[in-house]
């Protein structure tokens, strides 16, 4: 596997989950103001991490681990964590994206934060071009620091619990995604999220999209799933 994360995925059989894999289809949606092409080029990034929440972003496994110690360790931490409510979720933007996002920034930011602690040392030091991706120009002092220390920059107080639904967009076309969006996603956020399992993420290759390796249950919750 290229990539691990850890990523809170909305459950199947959810009205969340099913307008994810609408959303992020291989086939534009049928949404008023907006045609194929406008989609395709808008999702393009968003679909190949699937529609989640970022727990503890993508990262190749340090020297000395393989897949069966993270998932070991991962069932390990689940069984010591509850379920954690969220909150009624809304669409919002975020820097140039468009997202659904809850109404308390704060929002599962703890579990995010034991995440990023817990599986760190999973987590091989990031190369050269992967800190050139993140754009460390644009960063902040503090969001730089982050990069450096935990291979991501959006940790702890940057944190926001959120699922991407657009790459960057420009005024307008947030104004008309958003427009056709917030219609379509309403039935989906009509009821809180509650975080009762959080999911492993791989990548097999460079080019290839995340899909889920297996689903966890948060303490009480039910079984998990490795697969």
């Amino acid at each position: 596997m290229h990539r691990y994360a850890i990523y809170y995925v909305p459950p199947p059989g959810t009205a969340l989950a099913a307008f994810g894999a609408r959303w992020l289809g291989s086939d534009a949606p049928d949404l008023v103001g907006l045609g194929a092409e406008d989609w395709r080029s808008a999702v393009a990034a968003p679909q190949r991490y699937g529609f989640h929440a970022t727990l503890k972003a993508p990262f190749r496994l340090a020297e000395g681990y393989d897949e069966r110690a993270l998932v070991d360790a991962l069932e390990s931490f689940c069984r010591t964590r509850t379920p954690m409510p969220v909150g009624k979720l809304a669409l919002r933007v975020l820097s140039d994206f468009l997202v659904l996002a809850p109404m308390d920034p704060g929002a599962a930011a703890g579990l995010a934060t034991d995440c990023l602690r817990a599986f760190d040392s999973f987590r091989a030091p990031l190369t050269q071009e992967e800190i050139e991706r993140r754009r460390p120009d644009r960063l902040t002092v503090s969001e730089r620091a982050s990069l450096d220390r935990w291979g991501y920059p959006y940790v702890m107080e940057h944190y926001r619990f959120h699922l991407t639904l657009t790459g960057p967009l420009g005024e307008p076309d947030r104004a008309r995604f958003g427009a056709a969006i917030a219609r379509a996603v309403l039935p989906a956020i009509s009821e809180p999220v509650e975080i009762a399992d959080i999911c492993l993420c791989g990548q097999e290759g460079p080019d290839a999209d995340f899909r889920v390796l297996g689903r966890f249950a948060l303490g009480g919750a039910a079984g998990n799933d490795a697969r």
